[in-house]
């Protein structure tokens, strides 16, 4: 991550993908304030230098997302991954792999909340 935003800068976007990969791997070592920091920092550098319709911006809400649900924060899970499922479907269509998970992730909180 040094490396890149040195060489790059701090908000090119593969420092924003290493940042957001980082996220992911605290998330599951279970370092979850870490984990939120990196990911939230990815998602609004993301959302400030490329748009909020980017696919990268759909990553790290679908990341973001898990680790709520991963916390049982389900409610603050919830938006973000209908978010990244509607942006996914969208932009990948119904039946790429990552459209799948995020309706996968949705559709275990809505089980999880009885819904």
């Amino acid at each position: 991550m040094e490396i890149a935003s040195g060489l790059f800068g701090g908000d090119h976007p593969l420092t924003l993908q290493i940042i957001n990969n980082l996220g992911v791997l605290h998330r599951g070592q279970g370092h979850y304030e870490e984990a939120e920091s990196l990911l939230r920092q990815a998602l609004d550098e993301r959302q400030h230098k490329l748009g909020n319709d980017h696919l990268a911006c759909f990553e790290s809400m679908h990341e973001l997302a898990v680790l709520y649900k991963q916390q049982n924060r389900y409610d603050e899970a919830e938006p973000f991954l209908l978010k990244a499922f509607e942006g996914r479907r969208l932009k990948l269509g119904d039946t790429h792999p990552h459209t799948k998970e995020s309706l996968n992730n949705l559709i275990e909180i809505y089980e999880a909340w009885n819904k």
